[in-house]
């Protein structure tokens, strides 16, 4: 199969294209012009690197690039931690996502999947199952839903299909140092000391190559509509960096409760992945104990 894979350099989208690859699947790997891609496997027959702006590109241009794919996996989004939350930059993703799905269609591609994210649904204490209510509360979210229900009419005007993926929490190698996992991993790993909130929110955390895996596994089935991908394996915020302490033997500097609360950080947000595994036939590689092993050995080799 012949996939083209937006956001490629990124931590999700090069993590979708290694799969891609070991599965013997061509892949068309969408980087930013000038973009080192560093995050992808050198020398494959089977990965040809593509420099152009998925945002930007004209009319043209898109057409010309996205002919002649059997697949499209959309990971590129602008998702800097700390702003892509409020980012004026989410409404140029949704425009442009939807200039990119147009074209591909026009050119004949017969699956596409989309990257979503939990946070359309509207937050409750249990499981969310892809029937739950939506109530996006921050213009990322509420962009990554108007670009699903767009997206949707206007694959139901062909023949392809649409699957929109709505991940919950990740984490894995090529992650921000910034985000949770690395932050506490690299400041152990330094003999440093690690503030931490009370840790108390509940989460859905998966592995990123699980993540890439059952991005691939709803394209090659061909899955329709909202997909969950998570875990569906509650976890307390603090029992995460309890193990990152056991793993890295450094748990003595953690400092759990010495951050402040995030005052809009919902308490409990957990996937139901029934539909994920019962469509796709996705199995998790990775426990979060031999997720976080896998994560910190990484990181251990890199600092």
């Amino acid at each position: 199969m012949k996939v083209l894979v937006t956001g490629a350099n990124g931590f999700i989208g090069s993590h979708v294209c290694r799969e891609l690859l070991a599965r013997g699947h061509e892949v068309s790997a969408v980087v930013r012009p000038g973009a080192k891609p560093h995050k992808l496997p050198p020398n494959s027959e089977l990965l040809h690197l593509a420099e152009w702006d998925v945002f930007q590109a004209s009319e043209a241009d898109l057409l010309s690039n996205c002919d002649g794919f059997d697949s499209c996996i959309h990971c590129a989004w602008y998702v800097v931690p700390g702003q892509y939350l409020t980012a004026t930059q989410n409404e140029g993703c949704r425009l442009g996502s939807l200039r990119l799905i147009s074209a591909l269609l026009s050119q004949g591609c017969r699956h596409i999947t989309g990257v979503g994210t939990c946070f359309e649904y509207l937050q409750r204490d249990g499981p969310l199952d892809e029937t739950a209510p939506i109530q996006p509360l921050t213009p990322y979210a509420s962009a990554k839903l108007a670009t699903f229900i767009e997206s949707g009419a206007l694959v139901e005007a062909s023949n392809a299909s649409l699957a929109w993926a709505r991940l919950f929490y990740l984490y894995g190698p090529w992650e921000d140092p910034r985000r949770l996992v690395p932050d506490v991993t690299l400041r152990l790993l330094r003999g440093e000391r690690a503030a931490t909130t009370s840790g108390l929110q509940t989460r859905d955390f998966l592995h990123v190559e699980d993540v890439a895996a059952a991005l691939i596994d709803v394209s090659l089935a061909g899955v329709r509509g909202p997909v969950n991908i998570g875990s569906g394996i509650p976890v307390r915020v603090r029992e995460l960096v309890q193990v990152i302490g056991e793993i890295t033997k450094r748990a003595d500097l953690i400092d759990i409760g010495a951050r402040a609360e995030n005052a809009v950080d919902p308490p409990y947000v957990c996937a139901n992945n029934h539909r994920l595994r019962e469509l796709s036939g996705w199995q998790p590689r990775y426990d979060l104990r031999s997720g976080l092993e896998q994560t910190i050995s990484w990181w251990k080799d890199r600092s």
